[in-house]
């Protein structure tokens, strides 16, 4: 019964690990979602006036405003900062992520591994090309890199932090 307890607090901190180290993938992907919303609300800008029911007569009243271009150029705005945040916010991660790999022997599989997938953000299919392995190969090498980082205090206590404030 202590095996199992044991074995599955070493996996719970196995996933902790695995999610500190996604922070930066993350953030660059809410980063590109940010940037790919400001292109569509740009596009749709600049997009020509009419379309199916168009009448150039208007027939509402007008004393009726709408946002119009004024709500476009707040929204832009309020992304474009978000966007600049999201950029600060990944930058930062990725020096965290970088941080901890300098744990792990640089020429190590194990650190290759791990940081073409959390550092480089490829998915498994392009890692197994890359390094000519095989995934349950690349499996077991995320796996051993993931416990000999789980074995310095430092790496502990900076998940036991992280931990807090998730």
């Amino acid at each position: 019964m202590v095996d199992y307890e044991l074995e599955n607090k070493k996996n719970e901190k196995k996933e902790l690990l695995k999610r500190y180290l996604g922070q930066y993938h993350a953030g660059r992907m809410k980063r590109i979602q940010l940037e790919r919303r400001l292109k569509n609300i740009k596009k749709e800008m600049d997009a020509p006036i009419g379309g199916h029911g168009y009448s150039p007569i208007n027939y509402g009243s007008t004393n009726n405003m709408g946002a119009g271009a004024a709500s476009f150029v707040y929204r832009m705005s309020e992304i474009e900062t978000k966007i600049e945040n999201q950029k600060s916010n990944t930058e930062k991660a990725l020096l965290k992520v970088m941080d901890i790999m300098d744990f792990l022997e640089e020429n190590s599989t194990e650190r290759m591994v791990l940081e073409l997938r959390f550092i480089d953000c490829k998915d498994w299919t392009n890692i197994e090309k890359e390094m000519h392995l095989s995934r349950s190969s690349l499996f077991n090498y995320r796996n051993k890199g993931l416990e000999k980082l789980l074995g310095f205090k430092k790496v502990c206590q900076i998940l036991k932090d992280f931990e807090g404030r998730i």
